[in-house]
């Protein structure tokens, strides 16, 4: 089987590597997502057997001024991807993200519920969502929220990095969601295009961490386990504080909690849990040394 990885030095795609090599892996280096037309031609030349796209242009706040790049690599790549797709007639797995809603809902988010984006990453990602939906019909298209990993630049790692530095960290508590493992979702997308019979209808479905959370029982989940782990001497205090406390540039979600589609889970034979997976994460890091 020719599989094809796009965003090959980005979190999942550290994990798509580790768990499936044979693959072929394209980064920025080799591919510019910026650039729809060339980017449709080499995977047409390339004739894959199936598409993981896990790349994305991911700075959220960024994103405010820099909207136009944002919008190619989110919305136009994906669009391009989805029309090689469907002409080689081979099935495309592409990521997508919790900032496609407005955050106001009560409840857990399911995959029926309206979309209605509040920051220009968010806006982007739902039109590469839509791309896929309409120029392809084999498409696993897997809503993901807050990813984390023991490669590239994440949550956890600056929390460890802050709390090294720091006898007191605070961190927003009133924004709720799912954390989830990048290795989880690799091993999701991998299950999906190589798991023979897999008995799983093509469409859109939520992949979760586990619990929901807030970024701050998070952050005070990641250094107490880190000490445990022995990556930290010390735990520090961990502080409440509200999103209008710290304000950004790109608007966040309050509620980003998504409910996980259990036929996925089924069908995969994954069950995401971020607290496994940060303990994975944590296995994984290199202990300072003293």
């Amino acid at each position: 089987m020719r599989v094809l990885v796009l965003g090959a030095t980005g979190q999942v795609g550290y994990h798509l590597r580790l768990l499936l090599p044979s693959a072929i892996f394209w980064d920025r280096a080799r591919i510019d997502l910026a650039h729809a037309d060339p980017l449709e031609q080499a995977v047409l030349a390339l004739r894959p057997s199936a598409i993981l796209n896990a790349a994305a242009y991911t700075a959220v706040d960024r994103a405010e001024t820099e909207a136009a790049l944002a919008w190619r690599v989110n919305a136009e790549a994906p669009a391009a991807l989805a029309r090689a797709a469907r002409q080689l007639d081979v099935p495309l797995v592409h990521l997508s993200t919790d900032y496609v809603f407005d955050g106001a809902a009560a409840s857990a988010y399911r995959e029926t519920d309206a979309v209605a984006p509040i920051n220009v990453y968010g806006r982007t990602k739902l039109a590469g969502e839509l791309a896929v939906a309409s120029l392809c019909q084999r498409y696993w298209m897997l809503r993901t929220s807050w990813v984390f990993s023991e490669h590239g630049a994440n949550f956890v790692k600056t929390m460890l990095r802050l709390a090294r530095e720091r006898d007191t960290l605070t961190v927003v508590d009133d924004q709720h969601g799912c954390p989830t493992y990048a290795g989880d979702l690799a091993a999701i997308m991998i299950a999906l295009v190589n798991k023979p019979g897999i008995a799983l209808p093509y469409g859109l479905y939520h992949v979760a961490g586990g619990v929901p959370t807030t970024w701050r029982r998070f952050a005070e989940r990641i250094v107490v386990r880190a000490q445990a782990a022995g990556l930290l001497k010390q735990v520090p205090r961990v502080l409440p504080i509200s999103t209008h406390d710290y304000p950004t540039p790109a608007r966040r979600p309050m509620n980003s909690i998504l409910a996980a589609a259990p036929a996925l889970q089924q069908a995969t034979g994954v069950n995401p849990d971020w607290q496994a997976g940060l303990d994975r994460m944590l296995s994984r890091l290199p202990v300072p040394q003293v």
